[in-house]
């Protein structure tokens, strides 16, 4: 394996045909991607060392090479290795380091104990520089969850200086901010995520029979979803019939259960499940919007990949996308019962003719977004060792 290249072992607990976990997996998915297509960067060579499961699962995926390396299909210079949960063990970590020799340690997760602590342990030991992506977990909305056991973890990292010598790479200028107030004294790369650049707008349909909302990934209570729906369940829909569509894999079944009970006369509420990266184009083929009251999005693929198909979006204001409405590409709202019912009011009222021109707006945003030449120069300067 010797190489000239700057080699970079990736630790991600998943990562592709891994789809539950949503955007952080697409996150480091579209970023090696972004490196390694069309020889942008021949220089960096990537070994991901990842689990052979998808999120929740006890079951090993299928289709995958368990414990081999496997070059991924199409794209050179970038191994894959799925590992069985007994090799996940710091011993198995050590035989990685000693085996590919890596230049960069980039951890995809703040608090994996298996796919973070270990790796980063032998790192500091080897002298790796070792990059840390925390992937949204410092956002506010994210700390709300198990909040005493991730203040626990944060106030000993921060005493016993457990992140001494990493360096983080923040998606946005707001997690650098979040990097700095709980893990400070940190230097920190700022490089916007990368998208799935490969999506095509489709046709417009008329809203007119129903406004057909979808949302888009995990069912958990940081989503939010629950307010949002309880809010269209109350108001007078003046005749007219909403659908939502949940999909999206669901780690609490009551909260689910709680927002399917919300069903009415005027409003459906169904859940789909989970899909594959492949069948999100079936997913908003009849959707008019995107719905997200999320209580916190580091970033948001579902975002960006709902305009790349041409679909405004509904937002709170818990992400980094503002000026959603002056720009024609939906709403950025603060989490206001009377501002989010007002905000419905105003979509009940879009025609077909409407929906067209926001379409069009929001697929020439995506094209500006994915093919930014200074996001692959930013995320390159992630890698540099000199």
């Amino acid at each position: 394996m010797d190489s000239v290249k700057t080699r970079i072992l990736v630790s991600t607990e998943w990562f592709p045909p891994a789809f539950k976990a949503g955007g952080p997996i697409r996150s480091v998915y579209h970023l090696i991607l972004a490196m390694k297509s069309d020889g942008g960067t021949p220089d960096l060579e990537f070994f991901v060392l990842t689990g052979a499961y998808d999120l929740g699962e006890e079951e090993k995926m299928e289709g995958v090479d368990e414990g081999v390396w496997s070059q991924l299909e199409g794209i050179t210079d970038v191994h894959v290795k799925y590992e069985n949960r007994i090799n996940w063990r710091k011993s198995n970590w050590k035989r990685v380091f000693d085996e590919v020799k890596p230049d960069v340690l980039y951890l995809n997760s703040l608090f994996s104990r298996a796919f973070t602590f270990r790796p980063l342990q032998i790192a500091r030991a080897k002298g790796v520089k070792t990059v840390l992506a925390p992937r949204g977990m410092l956002g506010a909305g994210a700390l709300e969850i198990k909040p005493l056991k991730k203040f626990v973890f944060l106030s000993l990292a921060r005493n016993l200086d457990f992140f001494r010598g990493v360096e983080f790479h923040a998606s946005t200028e707001e997690e650098v901010r979040e990097v700095k107030m709980h893990i400070p004294g940190k230097k920190v790369f700022v490089a916007r995520n990368f998208s799935d650049p490969t999506l095509k707008p489709l046709p417009t349909t008329n809203p007119s029979e129903s406004l057909n909302l979808l949302c888009l990934g995990r069912v958990h209570t940081v989503k939010n979803l629950l307010f949002a729906i309880e809010i269209l369940s109350k108001m007078n829909l003046n005749g007219r019939k909403v659908s939502v569509n949940i999909v999206g894999p669901s780690e609490d079944k009551k909260y689910l259960d709680s927002i399917l009970d919300l069903s009415n006369a005027s409003l459906e509420v169904t859940y789909s499940g989970a899909v594959s990266h492949q069948g999100l184009r079936e997913a908003f083929k009849n959707t008019h919007y995107l719905l997200m009251p999320t209580m916190h999005e580091n970033y948001g693929h579902s975002i960006i990949e709902s305009w790349g198909f041409g679909r405004p979006v509904l937002l709170s204001d818990r992400t980094p996308w503002r000026d959603l409405q002056e720009k024609g590409l939906g709403h950025c709202t603060p989490l206001d019962p009377a501002l989010w019912e007002a905000v419905f009011k105003e979509t009940l009222l879009v025609s077909e003719t409407d929906l067209k021109g926001l379409s069009a707006k929001c697929v020439a945003h995506y094209q500006e977004l994915v093919f930014d030449p200074d996001i692959l120069k930013a995320n390159r300067a992630i890698f540099t060792t000199a």
